[in-house]
């Protein structure tokens, strides 16, 4: 299905099944935020300061969805959620679909365009890059596998990509230590602008003038 152009003016957005671990108040500069566990690692998501305040069991299982944020500072995002709702009050009572929701981990989607693309050699490795523009934000993918790297298609091509969570803890300005979360491409595909164009057939009968009508002869004069 080709891009549509609203979609290109959106957030990347997650989902994902994940179990409640902590929750930590804002301070004034970092936001509040529950820490949640999904397969495959433990992310923040960002809440309001009534949510952390009132935080649930720890163990408790959400169903969450949003956006991610982008910050240019340091190349690492935010997740918002705009959407929460309890799925069950721990993993033993999980559903059977619920558990496929779970096993599947977070999900984080979006639409962009390819900036930049290229390869080094250096010392008998080859490293390999790619920088994707979409809305809000222009980040540079580093160290790509082959497989994904051989994915990632010309420079200005439009694409769906899928993103995962590197969690690590850097200095923030003022040396203290936080977790930062920065996004890794683990999926991409090569798609089309939907233009809204008529057919070409049709744009062509379009464009092409009926031909006049032949004049009438003139009546024989007896």
């Amino acid at each position: 299905m080709a891009i549509e152009r609203k979609e290109l003016a959106q957030l990347p957005r997650f989902e994902g099944l994940g179990k409640f671990v902590y929750a930590r108040q804002g301070d004034g500069v970092r936001p509040s935020t529950f820490t949640l566990e999904f397969f495959g690692g433990r992310v923040n998501v960002e809440v309001t300061e009534e949510e952390a305040l009132s935080p649930p069991v720890v163990g408790t299982m959400f169903l969450v969805s949003g956006t991610l944020q982008y910050n240019s500072f340091n190349g690492s995002v935010r997740l918002i959620a705009n959407e929460k709702r309890k799925a069950a009050d721990n993993d033993s009572l999980l559903t059977d679909e619920q558990w496929g929701q779970f096993v599947a981990g977070l999900s984080i989607n979006g639409v962009g365009v390819v900036e930049a693309k290229s390869t080094t050699s250096m010392s008998g490795q080859t490293f390999s890059k790619a920088t994707l523009k979409w809305y809000g934000a222009i980040h540079e993918f580093r160290s790509l596998s082959p497989e994904i790297y051989h994915k990632v298609p010309s420079v200005g091509s439009y694409v769906r990509f899928k993103m995962g969570l590197l969690v690590g803890q850097e200095r923030n300005q003022n040396h203290q230590s936080v977790v930062v979360q920065k996004p890794s491409l683990i999926g991409i595909q090569l798609d089309q602008l939907a233009t809204g164009s008529v057919p070409s057939s049709a744009a062509n009968a379009a464009a092409v003038p009926p031909k006049p009508a032949a004049p009438s002869a003139p009546p024989k004069v007896a």
